[in-house]
């Protein structure tokens, strides 16, 4: 399959963005995070959330798995790890699950 493109397989169009996974994201629930990153903090927009991870808007310059640490207002900081990056956007994976409530 190509990325954001035809998919060889069915000749259909592929969205980059799409939801690849079944578990929902609340894109209502953060505002922004403090992403520190290789020992300095950064305020960025924090586009959604979901319990395994979150999607947020930053242009540093990450590698896949790199780890950071992420805090969302009123809540403790939690170790994640950059998932993807791509068009100034960062897909984290978070070191636990969280409960999250609306």
């Amino acid at each position: 399959m190509a990325f954001g493109g035809m998919a060889a397989e069915t000749g259909t169009f592929q969205d980059p963005w799409a939801d690849r996974r079944g578990e929902a994201r609340l894109a209502d629930l953060v505002d922004t995070a403090l992403l520190h990153f290789r020992g300095k903090p950064y305020r960025v927009p924090g586009l959604n959330i979901s319990s395994r991870g979150a999607m947020i808007e930053c242009p540093l310059d990450t590698r896949l798995g790199e780890p950071v640490l992420v805090e969302f207002d009123q809540c403790s900081r939690m170790h994640a790890f950059v998932r993807w990056s791509r068009e100034g956007r960062i897909g984290l994976n978070f070191g636990h699950e969280l409960v999250l409530g609306s």
